[in-house]
């Protein structure tokens, strides 16, 4: 009970026009006297209420020969109902609002904490895509938007994802032309890019606390993007070199790979990650 008068709450209704439709739908048809007796709704109130029930389509009133009686609607009706007004009234203000609005000029920088929020805001840039979406994550990331992404991908918005976990096996999330390769053979901590018209973008990490952060920071977006395309080129190259590699290097060059792993070889780790491979699938 205490979960549906919330939901029904979060639609606008009052707590004594959740009571009363409730009461309705466990006991019908009632005239005002029973159904404030039964629903807990003050006599003084339940003709208001139902009058607002009525105009909500929640209740219907019924003329009897001992006066008027109430009944319900199916919950399945109401929530149609519900759905189809709330969504006429969201059609209504976005279009009031982007009249009203003048192009977004700022280039913020928004801070994300918990996986919900950084998901919720991926989602966000997925729906108002309009051209494309470049995309780098790993399979739980991939599951959560999957929705999101065929909706994007159904309405003719290109996608270019790198799958940065390379699956043994497809998942099915993945959308769009599909590069897998591993970026790092640490499967704990992972990451999420989102980059929508190169123009706005959603960079996080999911470690042992999800952070992100969301801007339009022009050359913050040129750089991620730089990023997820050079690691697909990298990846491809380096597949094929294959066995080949160590003679392609020059010795200033392996030099310069041990410098900036830090004590690590970075070659090393390429070895590694090539070991994944890379695969392309475009549509």
């Amino acid at each position: 009970m205490n979960n549906v008068t919330v939901q029904l709450q979060q639609l606008g209704f009052s707590e004594y026009e959740v009571k009363a439709y409730i009461a309705l739908l466990q006991e019908h048809p009632l005239n005002g006297y029973a159904l404030a007796k039964l629903s807990g709704v003050p006599r003084a109130n339940v003709y208001g209420v139902l009058q607002k029930l009525e105009e909500r389509g929640a209740v219907v009133a019924i003329n009897t020969d001992v006066g008027i009686v109430y009944s319900p609607i199916a919950p399945k009706a109401l929530i149609h109902r519900l759905s189809n007004h709330i969504g006429e009234v969201l059609t209504a203000a976005q279009r009031e609002l982007e009249a009203l609005a003048t192009p977004v000029k700022q280039t913020y920088v928004q801070n994300l904490h918990g996986t919900d929020q950084l998901l919720e805001n991926a989602r966000d840039l997925i729906h108002v895509a309009n051209e494309r979406l470049l995309i780098a994550l790993w399979q739980p990331e991939a599951g959560a938007l999957a929705e999101a992404l065929a909706e994007a991908e159904a309405r003719g918005v290109a996608i270019h994802m790198l799958c940065c976990q390379a699956c043994a096996q497809e998942c099915g999330s993945c959308q769009g032309s599909i590069f897998r390769y591993r970026v790092t053979p640490d499967q704990e901590a992972h990451g999420l890019i989102v980059i929508r018209d190169n123009d706005e973008m959603l960079v996080g990490t999911m470690d042992t606390q999800a952070t992100a952060i969301r801007t339009r920071q022009p050359g913050l977006i040129r750089m991620t993007a730089w990023y997820v395309r050079h690691s697909i080129t990298l990846a491809a190259i380096l597949t094929d070199l294959g066995g080949t590699l160590d003679a392609a290097l020059r010795s200033e060059t392996r030099q310069l790979l041990t410098v900036i792993g830090q004590g690590d070889s970075w070659l090393e780790s390429i070895r590694r990650l090539v070991e994944g491979g890379l695969t392309a699938h475009p549509d």
